[in-house]
């Protein structure tokens, strides 16, 4: 008798409910409930977001505390997650990361340090976001 394995589809990243578009600039202070995806250029502070996606001709400027990161594009800061750091293939990163789990792709350029998180041991979520112990 043959068994043949159900094929799972990946599981699908979340919808971004905010978006910053090709050809658009902004600066200061964003809160987002929700994935937050910069394919335009964002500089400042990003409060209470989940995710965040830098798309392939996306810059952020900003350190930020997520649960999970996709980086395509550009980087120029810090970034802390709870859970994951994907980082594909084209993307530029100049700062420190720290994550439960990071992905590199062949093709990345990453200048900074890499830190593994415990989970429970070196990151709490508090109110929406994170804090060292």
């Amino acid at each position: 008798m043959l068994k043949f394995r159900q094929h799972q589809a990946p599981e699908e990243a979340p919808t971004a409910n905010t978006i910053i578009g090709v050809n658009s600039n902004f600066r200061g202070t964003i809160m987002v409930a929700g994935t937050l995806r910069i394919d335009g250029e964002f500089e400042g502070d990003i409060l209470n977001c989940e995710r965040v996606e830098v798309g392939e001709h996306g810059i952020m400027r900003a350190d930020v505390e997520v649960k999970e990161a996709l980086i395509i594009g550009r980087v120029h800061g810090n970034i802390r997650a709870l859970g994951s750091i994907e980082m594909r293939a084209g993307a530029r990163v100049e700062g420190d990361v720290a994550a439960l789990t990071v992905a590199m792709e062949q093709g990345v350029r990453f200048t900074g340090r890499c830190t593994m998180l415990e989970a429970g041991s070196e990151a709490v979520e508090i109110g929406g976001g994170l804090r060292s112990r």
